[in-house]
């Protein structure tokens, strides 16, 4: 067996939830993704963000609301929570069982000895991705785990003053806390 192959078995077998280790079940790729979902995980990307640091665990809510009436939707509005406020951004269909889309929001940035609440403007991506569904009461495939990422690659100043680049990201693994 190849190294990689190992590096699977051993993650499936030690209970990680790793990408590499899941299997992908055919109800995965039609299932619905709605509802509150928990998430925890880790942040992998830490740079000049104030109380973030590489590794550090994190615990989300994500709630995900469908834009059709049934099945799998081609666009989600995700509803997310932060310390600061909640952000809503519409997610994208983009493979059968993976959403995706782009949002951003407001950080404070200190400027000379003012902290200005808009002073960076945060854009980020999303990703969620179907890892596990079951059938529900009346056979139809939702979604029941999630695995999910987080990425800020740009932060822009919106200050007179120059500050020293930012940005963050984080993986998550979660499943459905209300429906």
């Amino acid at each position: 067996m190849r190294a990689a192959g190992w590096v699977a078995l051993a993650l499936v077998a030690a209970g990680a939830t790793s990408s590499v280790a899941r299997a992908q079940s055919p109800l995965d790729r039609t299932a619905r993704l709605q509802g509150q979902f928990s998430l925890a995980g880790h942040i992998t990307v830490a740079v000049g963000v104030p109380g973030e640091r590489v590794g550090q665990p994190v615990l989300r809510s994500w709630t995900f609301v469908p834009s059709c009436p049934v099945g799998p939707c081609q666009t989600l509005l995700l509803a997310r929570r932060r310390a600061a406020g909640t952000d809503r951004l519409a997610l994208n269909l983009v493979a059968a069982d993976r959403y995706s889309g782009t949002g951003s929001f407001y950080a404070p940035l200190r400027c000379r000895r003012h902290v200005q609440r808009a002073g960076e403007l945060v854009v980020f991506t999303v990703t969620a991705q179907i890892t596990n569904a079951t059938l529900d009461s009346s056979g139809v495939p939702v979604a029941t785990q999630i695995h999910a990422t987080y990425s800020n690659r740009l932060r822009i100043n919106r200050t007179r003053c120059v500050a020293a680049p930012r940005r963050d990201a984080a993986v998550y693994d979660g499943s459905i806390a209300v429906p």
